[in-house]
């Protein structure tokens, strides 16, 4: 037991602390959109997480499949991120929040779509699928609440993690000014289309893998 929860904390904080465009989408998000826009794009993330640990549990040729498609998928990937950070630099129009003002009415809908775009952010990587098969790959000859026990711990910093950093930017999003919003979002934007792009040169050239 000690060992299991021992591994999955270890693995829950290398994607904790590992820097990728899904920091930089949460802050944006919660920033721009509140507290619930940031939880739902979160659990977008922690979905595809729980996802591609089912799939590689359950059915390991699928998602070995998933890796023969891996430039494929980085392609589409590449691309995501980097429409979005277009968007976010260029096109999104930047609100802050007095306090005063009526906040700002999200619909059912508009939350599934932020929540779909962390699923298809962290999907669409191919870092993120094959970290997952090796980890399941590593890990397949263990009992199976071995395994239990590491994905569950593993999973649930992780997911606590994105919320802690989606509180935080919540906390602060009402003492920022529109400027500071502004360069926000720039920062998110670029840093988006530098992962695309970075994600795009790798998968071509397969060169190693990104990070959560």
């Amino acid at each position: 037991m000690i060992t299991s929860i021992v591994a999955g904390l270890g693995l829950g904080l290398f994607l904790s602390l590992s820097v990728g465009p899904v920091i930089f989408a949460i802050i944006k998000y919660s920033i721009n959109n509140g507290f619930k826009a940031g939880i739902s794009f979160a659990l977008g993330v922690s979905m595809s997480d729980i996802f591609f640990v089912l799939t590689g549990n359950l059915a390991t040729s699928f998602i070995t499949g998933l890796e023969e498609y891996k430039r494929s998928i980085g392609v589409v990937g590449g691309f995501l991120l980097i429409g979005m950070g277009v968007y976010g630099l260029f096109f999104k129009k930047v609100k802050i929040s007095t306090g005063d003002e009526k906040p700002e009415m999200f619909r059912t809908h508009d939350y599934l779509k932020i929540w779909l775009a962390g699923f298809l952010m962290n999907t669409l990587n191919p870092g993120v699928i094959i970290f997952w098969l090796g980890v399941c790959v590593a890990n397949a000859a263990t009992s199976v609440g071995h395994r239990f026990v590491m994905y569950a711990v593993c999973l649930t910093l992780v997911l606590s993690a994105d919320i802690l950093k989606v509180f935080i930017s919540d906390k602060i999003r009402h003492k920022l000014t529109l400027t500071n919003v502004e360069w926000l979002n720039r920062v998110a934007g670029v840093s988006m289309i530098i992962f695309g792009v970075v994600l795009l040169y790798k998968v071509m050239f397969e060169l190693g893998s990104l990070a959560h």
